[in-house]
């Protein structure tokens, strides 16, 4: 094939897929990375951010298609934290040889199921927001929770303690924070932020943290 057809296919096929490539940028949405640290200064992992738009309706999460699964390895729930939106079913797969009795007693979700060794539950579903506190009547050292999400989008932070948000729409947000051993569960702290498509915004949330008790020492 001569060197100026060549050309031509190629300038042709970058025409035709101009309109695709600009949709896909328009439908990334803005990117808006938080960090969440102690009061210490120090990453915290397994913590939960919510943007919720403050002038708007924020796009939520979709649910899930399949049910989400928590592990249970070596007497313990893996992940300890899970984010989903509210409606997401989940199942609870026991990787131990021996059994298990999941419950909670949480307002937004209350149920109980006992899992053999090696077995997996049936589906549970989460479908009213809040935060779901699971534990073992077998084993009371195990302990997970479950943010089921309503309005906003959630996502948990990593072990550097970074929630990324990578679509989210132009506009002012405000962000609220939450963890499993925050000092005041009345009030989480709220940041507002504004984002838009042409930068990445990134913010830092502290989180003030209960102090683990001291223990006593024995007398003899």
């Amino acid at each position: 094939m001569p060197m100026q057809c060549q050309f031509w296919y190629i300038f042709r096929a970058l025409i035709l897929m101009a309109p695709l490539m600009s949709g896909s940028l328009e439908a990334s949405g803005a990117q808006l990375t938080v960090t969440v640290r102690n009061a210490d200064g120090a990453p915290l992992a397994d913590a939960v951010v919510t943007a919720r738009m403050m002038n708007g309706a924020t796009r939520q999460a979709p649910i899930p298609a399949k049910p989400l699964h928590i592990n249970q390895h070596n007497t313990a729930y893996i992940p300890f934290v899970t984010v989903i939106p509210s409606g997401t079913a989940a199942t609870f797969v026991n990787s131990d040889l021996w059994g298990h009795h999941v419950y909670s007693f949480s307002k937004s979700k209350r149920f109980e199921v006992t899992i053999a060794g090696e077995t997996e539950s049936k589906q549970v579903v989460f479908d009213k927001p809040g935060i779901v506190v699971i534990g073992c009547n077998i084993h009371d050292r195990m302990l997970a929770y479950i943010y089921v999400s309503g309005d906003g989008v959630s996502a948990k932070s990593d072990k550097t303690g970074v929630v990324r948000f990578p679509t989210l729409k132009d506009g002012a947000y405000n962000l609220t924070a939450w963890h499993p051993l925050l000092a005041s569960k009345r009030k989480q702290p709220a940041v507002e932020v504004s984002v838009n498509n042409e930068k990445v915004t990134d913010r830092e949330i502290v989180l003030k943290l209960k102090r683990p008790k001291k223990k006593k020492k024995k007398r003899y």
